[in-house]
């Protein structure tokens, strides 16, 4: 009997370290996605927009390019950012305030195509998609913050 209880002893301390050993090290890791290639994202993205807009062939083959260019521009921002904090370079507050009206011209041409694509009833529901997406990402931003 005494030899059973260690051995069922043994069993779950065994069991409770290889499960420690396999969880992941720290809170970012525990929920976190592999990430997407650009081609994929920018998949995803098409394909959404042609679930909940409706999107023709013709729509689909007018938007793709767009989607391509505005994700290509985004990388390249992500890039330079992740660049500026690996070699710890402060950017001040001009530079914030160049880069952030950058990356709103560039959505509001982006925009201005897609516009030129849409009906007004798929814009209007584009905007309301980008709305939603947006205020995704600030309740987001608020949980990690408050983390």
């Amino acid at each position: 009997m005494k030899k059973l209880m260690i051995a069922v002893l043994l069993l779950v301390g065994v069991s409770n370290y290889s499960q420690e050993a396999n969880a992941p090290k720290n809170k970012k890791d525990k929920g976190s996605k592999e990430m997407k290639s650009p081609e994929q994202r920018n998949e995803a993205m098409l394909a959404k927009m042609t679930s909940e807009l409706s999107l023709d062939a013709k729509q689909q083959a007018q938007i793709k390019p767009i989607i391509a260019d505005q994700s290509a521009k985004m990388d390249a921002m992500r890039a330079q950012m992740k660049a500026n904090k690996e070699n710890n370079v402060e950017l001040s507050d001009a530079d914030k305030k160049a880069m952030r009206k950058t990356r709103i011209a560039d959505k509001e041409a982006t925009d201005n195509q897609i516009k030129a694509i849409l009906t007004p009833d798929q814009f209007v529901k584009y905007q309301a998609m980008q709305e939603a997406g947006k205020a995704k990402m600030q309740d987001l931003q608020k949980q990690k913050a408050g983390e």
